[in-house]
């Protein structure tokens, strides 16, 4: 396939997965960037593309008809720390998606949007019945509220308006989010690398570079309307993980009880934490085609730890 210059809208760029995917579509010359931002962010990161202070609300109109987008990369998501914020969070999210549908379709040529979701809103899999794209949807945790954001786009989808493809991530792994928060910290703090819950939960995984390098795959090799499970390698018990984090950092395990982890979190962090999806993807071409640098659990490990270490 020969490559083109491509006309490129990123909204939420500049969080944990955005800034990946970024610095990602950044190597290309032929990608012509512009980004959605919120005020409070430093512009001066982001001197090499163009940049739009709003959200997704408050979006105008004539940015898309000044520059309009062959692809949208959406990754924007209210955010909310607690289940009242996180609910008002999502109601205000799908009327904001709404609007941005409407403006979006009413373009002369109509842009491909990837939607960045994430395995949450499989629910739980037993592993021998392993989520692919073609899974009915069951949300679970956190993917309760933000899947809401997802409908106008599903909606969209299904009535023919917009070539909507979901990009539905694994454990992302890297050097921040919730590998920060929920394994190394602890483990800077104890000495030990928390287990959640009985172990035996299976994750899929992905490097952070993989991971945008994969939704990137997708906006170019993928077909209209087709979604992609963003994972490498085969998934791996939780215990095994934790396992493997331990012997890269030289220290033992602890056990946390899913009690304990809903009596500290809450029960939106511990279902997530706790949850058992693994996945299998349709379409391996798209996968191949992502070039994955790190395409083994041990490897995405490795990279992490060393990049923490560095800081």
């Amino acid at each position: 396939m020969t490559k083109r210059k491509r006309i490129i809208w990123v909204l939420g760029g500049t969080g944990y997965i955005g800034r990946a995917l970024v610095r990602h579509l950044s190597d290309d010359p032929l990608n012509q960037l512009h980004l959605l931002l919120h005020r409070h962010l430093p512009l001066r990161v982001l001197e090499n593309v163009s940049t739009f202070t709003g959200s997704l609300a408050r979006i105008d109109p004539l940015w898309f008809e000044r520059y309009p987008p062959d692809v949208v990369f959406h990754l924007a998501r209210p955010a909310g720390s607690r289940r009242l914020t996180r609910a008002l969070s999502a109601r205000s999210g799908k009327a904001a998606n709404r609007h941005l549908v409407h403006l979006l379709s009413k373009l002369d040529n109509p842009p491909t949007v990837i939607y960045i979701s994430g395995s949450l809103v499989y629910g739980p899999r037993h592993a021998k019945d392993p989520a692919s794209e073609n899974t009915a949807l069951q949300p679970v945790a956190y993917a309760r509220y933000y899947h809401q954001n997802e409908l106008p786009w599903l909606e969209a989808r299904q009535s023919g308006l917009l070539d909507v493809r979901f990009a539905r991530p694994g454990w992302i792994i890297g050097p921040n989010s919730w590998f920060r928060h929920f394994f190394w910290e602890p483990l800077q703090l104890n000495g030990k690398v928390p287990i959640y819950g009985s172990g035996k939960q299976l994750m899929s995984m992905i490097h952070l570079h993989d991971g945008a390098a994969m939704i990137d795959a997708l906006s170019i090799y993928g077909k209209r309307d087709q979604d992609l499970n963003i994972f490498a390698g085969t998934p791996i018990a939780h215990k095994t993980f934790c396992t493997m984090l331990a012997e890269l950092t030289g220290c033992q395990t602890m056990e946390i009880t899913e009690k304990k982890l809903r009596k500290e979190h809450g029960s939106t962090v511990a279902e997530a934490l706790t949850a058992s999806i693994p996945m299998q993807s349709l379409y391996p071409g798209i996968h191949a085609k992502a070039d994955t640098r790190f395409p083994q659990p041990e490897e995405m490990l490795a990279d992490a730890v060393r990049l923490l270490k560095d800081e």
